[in-house]
């Protein structure tokens, strides 16, 4: 078996334990004689509380042996999502449990790598949608090359060039020229009332951190209006749902 396996069977001891301590804690002070008559009068019979005892010793290791198993044969067919869901829930018994904490980190990197894209990004476009993402899953971004800027500028105002539509002006809160991203509601332009109007991030040469919000990615450089842009970008992408050609 390998160390990692060993490392998650041993978590989900220590969770299983700490699931079943408070039961077994009632049941101790329920064996005490004084206990059980001041709590029902009834009379107790060791010998089926030690069957029970045992019982539930099976139905502990049955829990954790069908668990890992899951786990692993999830992990083995490349259904990373679905061992990270198992997992998490394992994670809320015992949240403080660091073998699966490191477990779960190994398989956000194994959905990260498994669903690894390129694109081109063209520099003299507006938006461009890269992919649909999910909230609070990772998301890796790796931007290379470089592209030609020319700005013209008749004139400007004390207050600057404008910055009061992402979709042309400058992003006030993204360097002049770097990538950006932003994440829009899928099927909709604007979302419902209820969402926050989407705001753009940079994104730079690198960005790794999990997708704030449901929807569709969308990258572009931060240049202000009337720039002259010549050239193109590899993007990198980890995380989002690669668009179908």
């Amino acid at each position: 078996m390998k160390r990692m396996d060993a490392w998650l069977i041993l978590a989900l001891i220590a969770s299983l334990t700490i699931m079943v301590a408070p039961t077994a804690v009632a049941q101790s002070s329920a064996t005490k004689p004084g206990a059980a008559a001041k709590a029902s009068g009834k009379k107790i019979n060791p010998l089926e509380v030690k069957r029970l005892d045992a019982r539930l010793d099976e139905v502990r290791e049955s829990f954790l042996r069908d668990t890992t198993n899951l786990i692993l044969s999830y992990e083995n067919l490349g259904q990373y999502e679905r061992a990270k869901t198992l997992l998490e829930s394992l994670q809320k018994l015992d949240p403080r449990n660091e073998p699966i904490k490191v477990k779960l980190g190994e398989l956000n990197a194994k959905i990260i790598d498994a669903n690894k894209f390129e694109v081109e990004l063209a520099t003299d476009e507006s938006w461009q949608p890269i992919g649909a993402v999910t909230k609070d899953r990772p998301l890796r971004i790796r931007v290379t090359g470089d592209y030609n800027l020319t700005v013209s500028l008749t004139s400007l105002g004390p207050d600057g060039l404008p910055t009061a539509n992402p979709a042309e002006d400058l992003v006030a809160n993204v360097p002049l020229g770097a990538v950006m991203g932003v994440i829009t509601p899928a099927g909709s332009a604007g979302g419902s009332q209820n969402d926050k109007p989407p705001r753009p991030f940079s994104v730079g040469a690198s960005f790794d951190k999990p997708a704030d919000r449901d929807g569709i990615l969308h990258l572009k450089v931060n240049v202000p209006p009337g720039a002259r842009c010549t050239g193109s970008l590899k993007v990198e992408i980890s995380g989002p749902e690669r668009p179908s050609p």
